[in-house]
């Protein structure tokens, strides 16, 4: 009799699980099996018929069909991240294209490269890597309010392979523009690594500090003295650029100060800084 009741305990552990698995969810129905992982995106067949469209629009000499083109890339450029590995690859170089072929646009008809641009800020690293061919361009070293719009895109593809590029922009460019659009560009970066942040942030205090002496350096203003443009040309460049890095620190920082020499105090006293929520690790 009791071998009889332990094979029945035996079988109650079964019974249990097989009534789990029939048993009803909350609300009926039987209980939903688990989503399966979503499939990888197929590559688009109707692509490169798309991207032929594109380069012929913009090839055209009277650039006629930028309107048409400006429309085929917001087309193109919605919802990258659905998009097969390749054929985002194959957008971002179609994209990179349009700033090459055809008529170089002058600035009062640059919508279409604007439109280019912002398409390409969506498409991470292979947009980022187009993006920089065309701020180092030659063909657009005169277009400096697209190449600033520019910079700002690459700072939305996150990629930090071209944080250099903007660094160098921020503290090389001869034009004042161009160099607040890369320090603002440093700013859109949401996980920066910290060593990078760190770098960042401490040429942004440097090149501030430097425009600020060179606009405080005392001006001999006698009828014999040679005028120097420097302190002037210091003032406007601060004019354009002090808010955007200043915006940028305290993005990296986590940091709200509004003065160059509570910038420099902060700096010297926190040389190991992190920002909140961060490991000082680097």
């Amino acid at each position: 009799m009791a071998a009889v009741a332990l094979r029945h305990l035996c079988w109650l552990p079964l019974f249990c699980c097989a009534l789990a698995a029939q048993t009803p969810a909350p609300g009926g129905g039987a209980t939903p099996p688990a989503t399966p992982p979503a499939a990888p995106a197929a590559q688009d067949p109707a692509l490169p018929e798309l991207l032929k469209e594109l380069k012929s629009l913009v090839a055209d000499p009277k650039m006629a069909g930028d309107f048409q083109a400006i429309g085929l890339i917001q087309k193109l450029a919605k919802e990258p991240e659905t998009r097969h590995p390749k054929d985002k690859e194959r957008l971002a170089k179609a994209f990179g294209e349009v700033f090459r072929t055809g008529k170089l646009r002058p600035g009062d008809k640059a919508h279409l490269y604007e439109e280019a641009g912002q398409a390409l800020g969506k498409f991470g690293e292979d947009g980022a890597k187009e993006l920089a061919k065309v701020v180092g361009d030659n063909r657009f070293k005169e277009h400096q309010p697209l190449r600033a719009k520019l910079l700002l895109e690459i700072g939305r593809t996150q990629d930090e392979k071209q944080a250099e590029l903007l660094l160098n922009e921020t503290s090389r460019s001869p034009h004042d523009e161009i160099r607040g659009a890369g320090g603002e560009a440093l700013g859109l970066y949401d996980d920066m690594d910290l060593k990078l942040r760190r770098e960042v942030v401490k040429l942004l205090i440097r090149e501030w500090g430097s425009l600020h002496s060179q606009a405080t350096r005392p001006v001999d203003n006698s009828p014999q003295a040679q005028f120097d443009p420097g302190p002037q040309n210091a003032q406007r460049t601060l004019r354009v650029v002090e808010d955007k890095w200043r915006n940028t620190l305290s993005k990296l920082t986590g940091q709200t100060m509004s003065t160059l020499p509570d910038w420099q105090r902060w700096l010297n006293k926190n040389s190991n800084w992190a920002p909140p929520g961060a490991t000082k690790k680097a």
